[in-house]
């Protein structure tokens, strides 16, 4: 199989793994694999899939990726011989030890950000109940000024009619003051 050239959806098929864990491996192992890119796509050497396994075999010991590197570019590993997908029964996959790190980071950065997420809206709740009762309060204001404005407003009137009063002749405000009213033409 060594002059065979694949491509990740081969290598998948052949390890039994999804073709995101085989990109997973194929990027955090990068140096120890041999491929040529045609535009965006790489074609890999057969030996990748024996390579994969290798990595799951020796991730699943629990061997730093260090060693990990070391046990392949020295061929501690002995060859397998390749299987279908279909007969191969794998229960799950350990990633390699940096990787789940990763993952454990990306779970604590998103439970943070969820807990995050749920402060800021009890926050943004809270807020909003505040300012419905500044609204209220507000409202209560506003209807006793009003009250008070239309209180003054009558008493602007009042005193509007005063001054009027007080600004007409001494002669008018006798006659209006006694209620006779009399034309101009007439004598008094």
């Amino acid at each position: 199989m060594a002059k065979r050239e694949l491509k990740i959806g081969d290598i998948a098929d052949l390890t039994g793994l999804s073709e995101r864990d085989v990109r997973a491996l194929i990027q955090a192992y990068d140096s120890l694999f041999t491929y040529r890119t045609i535009g965006p796509v790489k074609i890999f050497s057969g030996n990748a899939v024996q390579i994969v396994r290798e990595l799951i075999d020796l991730s699943r010991k629990g061997l730093t990726p260090e060693e990990i590197i070391e046990e392949v570019r020295s061929g501690g590993v002995s060859d397998a011989p390749e299987e279908p997908a279909a007969e191969v029964d794998w229960t799950g996959l350990q990633l390699p030890p940096g990787m789940v790190i990763d993952l454990q980071v990306m779970r604590e950065t998103l439970a943070r950000q969820e807990r995050q997420i749920a402060r800021l809206a009890a926050d943004l709740e809270r807020e909003r109940e505040e300012r419905r009762e500044e609204v209220g309060r507000l409202r209560q204001t506003i209807d006793g000024l009003q009250g008070q404005l239309a209180v003054v407003a009558e008493w602007v009137d009042y005193f509007d009619l005063q001054i009027d009063e007080i600004s007409l002749p001494m002669f008018e405000r006798i006659r209006r003051a006694f209620g006779r009213e009399t034309d101009p033409g007439q004598r008094t």
